[in-house]
């Protein structure tokens, strides 16, 4: 797919003021978002000397030229930028076909799906693996190893430095025709879903819009597993910050009728430290969770 040239320009602060204070969103032209073939709130690549970063198109707004991309200043230091500056625009964000390891050696930004294509019991993400929040997708991997395939799938996107960073975007504003392996699985259904992620608070916040006796169980799982660490792990009030309950969130869309996705936030002490015991203690408790729904898993 094409690059478009595009310019890079301050957020208006008068007309654009939710966009000045977030560092992964843009607005661009409405002709700029037809020659990328997308529309408003799918994600776009953007590249600028020798760096890149990917953003969420959250405004169509005239402009006098074509090609105009406005941010605020923290967005424009994704890209190492503080003033007006030349990029390129991309409508394909990934680096698809790319192995791991030369993902990781090249810096790229990669999808990734483990599917049968059909099961509807659980699946476990990673939005945000590799070095945009680390550990996250090798406890996602964790949890799968501890199913059989027709039990769980596990979707999981990885980005690497030195643009790892510039590649996070918020789990409400995942668009699934920007993530293709997404797409495949973003409708079905699940029964089940979860997703880990980092945070910078300290400790381990388990939230989404699955019920509470779910995350409480989830909660005091990982408070075993984690026991003597002093990491203290809570279950997300209703609208906490970084609580996952919107219903706009990837964990929570994946689920059937939006009401079982949870969502682990970690300090990084707990994913470097036990990610892999947090990791078993999720599985034990959808070990138990998915028999009682009467989809044992095989040996349990």
């Amino acid at each position: 797919m094409a690059d478009v040239a595009v310019t890079v320009r301050q957020a208006i602060r008068s007309e654009q003021g939710e966009l000045i204070d977030q560092e992964e969103h843009c607005s661009m032209d409405a002709r700029t978002i037809a020659a990328l073939g997308i529309a408003d709130r799918r994600q776009v690549r953007i590249t600028a000397a020798g760096r890149r970063a990917i953003y969420t198109v959250s405004e169509t707004r005239d402009e006098t030229a074509d090609g105009v991309v406005r941010m605020g200043l923290g967005g424009r230091r994704r890209l190492g930028q503080d003033d007006v500056f030349e990029a390129a625009a991309r409508a394909a964000i990934l680096d698809l076909e790319l192995p791991d390891q030369r993902a990781e050696a090249e810096g790229r930004f990669v999808e990734r799906l483990a599917d049968d294509g059909a099961q509807k019991a659980l699946i476990i993400v990673a939005p945000h693996g590799g070095g945009i929040e680390p550990h996250t997708d090798e406890q996602a991997a964790g949890v799968a190893a501890r199913f059989p395939a027709d039990r769980v799938s596990t979707w999981v996107c990885m980005a690497f430095e030195p643009h790892a960073l510039a590649c996070h975007i918020t789990s409400s504003d995942l668009h699934p025709r920007s993530f293709p392996l997404l797409r495949r699985v973003i409708d079905r259904g699940f029964l089940h879903a979860v997703s880990f992620h980092g945070f910078d608070q300290s400790g381990i916040l388990v939230g989404g819009a699955a019920p509470a006796s779910l995350r409480q169980e989830i909660v005091d799982a990982i408070a075993a597993a984690t026991a003597g660490s002093g990491i203290v792990v809570w279950a997300a009030e209703p609208n906490e910050s970084f609580g996952g309950d919107d219903a706009a969130n990837v964990v929570n869309r994946l689920t059937r009728g939006g009401a079982n996705g949870v969502q682990i936030e970690q300090c990084l002490r707990a994913r470097g430290e036990h990610g892999q015991a947090i990791a078993s203690a999720v599985a034990e408790v959808y070990t138990r969770v998915l028999a009682r729904a009467g989809q044992p898993v095989a040996g349990s």
